[in-house]
C-alpha cells in the first residue's frame, strides 16, 4: 500500500514513519487561505443579505432564498468528501477556493449592479449554489488535510485552530461588509469586487504554498462506496446520536445570533447592550476552546470535555430561547443582564467542538477519512438547517417552553449517546476499504 507525497512527485509506503517537509508551514497556509477566503466570501454574502428583500414583510422570501447555500453544502458534501479520498485533497481545496471566487464575482451582475431586478433572485440562487459547493469542498478538504497533519498529541488543539479560524473569517467578513455597506456608504458592487479579489488571493495561497497530504488514493473506488463504507461503519454510527442534537442545538444558536446581531439590517452590533452580548458568549468560547483543546490533547481524552461541552451548549441554547419574546424578536436588555451565565455557559460550550473533531479523526480509518469528514459536514449543515425551525421558529409558534423541552430531550438523547462511546485507541485504525475487501 502506498500514499501520494506532497505535490504527489512520488509515492511513500504507508507505513512510512516519513512525515511531509514543512507540515507547520502547510497547516499555516492552510489556516491562511481558510481565513483569507472566508473573510472576503461572507463580505459578499453580508451585501446579498441586505440589498436582497430589505423589507421586513419579505422575510419569508429572504429566508427561502438564503436556504439554498445551505442547502447545496448538504446535498454536495458528501461527494466532495468522498472526491479527497478518490483523487486527492488538494484538487479539491483548489476547487473550492475558485468556485467561491467565481461566485462572489457572479455575484454583482445577479443583483444588476446595485438594483435588484425581477431576476435578481433566480441569478442569485444560482449563485448561492455554487457558493454551497465551493463550502462542501472547503470544510471536507481543508478538515481531511488537517486531520492528515494532526496525531493524538495535537489533534484536538488543531481542530481547534480550524474552527477558531473560520469563525473569525465568518464574524469579520461579515462585520466588515455591513459596516462597509451600512456605515460607510461603500457601493454593493465594489464590496463584491473586492470580496471576489481577496476570494482569488486565498486561491493563490492554496496553489503556490499548501502542498498535498500524503494520503493512499482510491480511484477505482465510486462515491457510493466510499460513502456506504463510511455509513456502516459501527464507529460512526455510535457518534451520530450525540453530533446530530449538539449540531441542532449549534444551528439554533447560529440563527439566533443572526437574529439578534444582523438581523435588523443595520450595522452588526449596534448598541452597548449587543456588545457585551458578544463579548461574552465569543470571548470565552474561542479562550475555552484553545485551553480545552490542549488539556484534550495532552490527557489523550475526548469524552469528558464532549460531555462538559454538551451540557454547557445545551444550556446555553436554552438561555437564548428564553430571551425571544412570543411576538416575535429579541429581548436584549434581559439577555444582557445575565451576560455572567453567558460567559460560564460559553466558556463550558468551548469544550465541545474541538474534542468533538478530534474523536472523529482519531476514529476514522485513513483510507476514508476525507469521506468521514464529509459525512459529518452533512450532519453538520443539516443541524444548521432543522437547528432555526426547532429553535426560533417553534419558540415564536409555541413559546419557550415548548423549546425548552426539545432542548431538554435532545441533550438527553446526545448525552445517553456519549455514555456508549468508547475513548479512541492510541494508535491509528487499520484500512477500511482492505478489511471490506478481505
Amino acid at each position: 500500500m502506498f500514499e501520494v507525497a506532497h505535490g504527489g512527485a512520488g509515492v511513500i509506503p504507508a507505513n512510512s514513519a516519513a512525515h511531509p517537509p514543512g507540515p507547520r508551514l502547510n497547516l499555516f497556509a492552510l489556516y491562511l487561505a481558510t481565513l483569507v477566503m472566508r473573510s472576503a466570501a461572507f463580505a459578499g454574502v453580508a451585501v446579498m443579505q441586505h440589498v436582497l428583500y430589505p423589507d421586513p414583510r419579505d422575510a419569508f422570501w429572504k429566508g427561502l432564498l438564503f436556504t439554498v447555500f445551505p442547502l447545496a453544502e448538504v446535498l454536495t458534501v458528501g461527494y466532495y468528501g468522498a472526491r479527497c479520498d478518490r483523487i486527492g485533497r488538494k484538487r479539491t481545496l483548489v476547487f473550492a477556493h475558485a468556485i467561491t471566487a467565481a461566485a462572489v464575482f457572479l455575484f454583482i451582475p445577479a443583483i444588476g449592479f446595485g438594483t435588484p431586478g425581477p431576476l435578481a433572485p433566480y441569478l442569485v440562487a444560482g449563485m448561492f449554489v455554487l457558493f454551497g459547493m465551493g463550502a462542501a469542498a472547503k470544510v471536507s478538504s481543508t478538515l481531511t488535510m488537517v486531520n492528515d497533519l494532526s496525531g493524538r498529541t495535537n489533534r484536538a488543539q488543531r481542530m481547534a485552530l480550524f474552527d477558531i479560524v473560520t469563525f473569525a473569517g465568518f464574524a469579520g467578513g461579515f462585520g466588515a461588509g455591513f459596516f462597509a455597506l451600512v456605515v460607510w456608504g461603500v457601493a454593493p458592487t465594489a464590496i463584491l469586487a473586492v470580496g471576489g479579489v481577496g476570494v482569488l488571493a486565498s486561491v493563490g495561497i492554496v496553489l503556490v504554498v499548501v502542498r498535498e497530504t500524503p494520503f493512499t488514493p482510491e480511484p477505482e473506488r465510486s462515491t457510493w462506496d466510499l460513502l456506504r463504507s463510511v455509513i456502516r461503519d459501527p464507529a460512526i454510527v455510535r457518534l451520530l446520536p450525540v453530533y446530530i442534537p449538539v449540531l441542532a442545538l449549534y444551528g439554533y444558536a447560529i440563527s439566533f445570533a443572526e437574529q439578534l446581531f444582523i438581523g435588523r439590517g443595520g450595522p452588526p452590533v449596534g448598541s452597548d447592550p449587543e456588545i457585551l452580548i458578544a463579548a461574552s458568549l465569543g470571548g470565552p468560547l474561542i479562550l475555552a476552546m484553545i485551553a480545552a483543546s490542549r488539556m484534550s490533547d495532552r490527557a489523550r481524552l475526548r469524552k469528558p470535555f464532549m460531555a462538559v461541552g454538551l451540557l454547557c451548549f445545551g444550556g446555553l441554547a436554552i438561555l437564548l430561547s428564553l430571551a425571544e419574546r412570543s411576538t416575535g424578536g429579541i429581548d436584549v436588555p434581559q439577555l444582557a443582564s445575565r451576560w455572567p451565565l453567558i460567559v460560564f455557559l460559553s466558556a463550558g460550550a468551548g469544550a465541545f467542538p474541538p474534542a468533538a473533531l478530534a474523536y472523529l479523526g482519531d476514529i476514522a480509518h485513513r483510507d476514508v477519512s476525507g469521506t468521514t469528514f464529509g459525512v459529518y459536514s452533512v450532519v453538520f449543515g443539516s443541524g444548521l438547517i432543522v437547528g432555526p425551525i426547532l429553535g426560533g421558529t417553534l419558540t415564536v409558534v409555541l413559546g419557550a417552553a415548548a423549546f425548552l423541552v426539545i432542548a431538554v430531550s435532545l441533550i438527553g438523547i446526545s448525552a445517553g449517546g456519549l455514555l456508549l462511546l468508547k475513548e479512541p485507541d492510541l494508535h491509528p485504525r487499520a484500512s477500511l476499504l482492505g478489511r471490506e475487501a478481505g
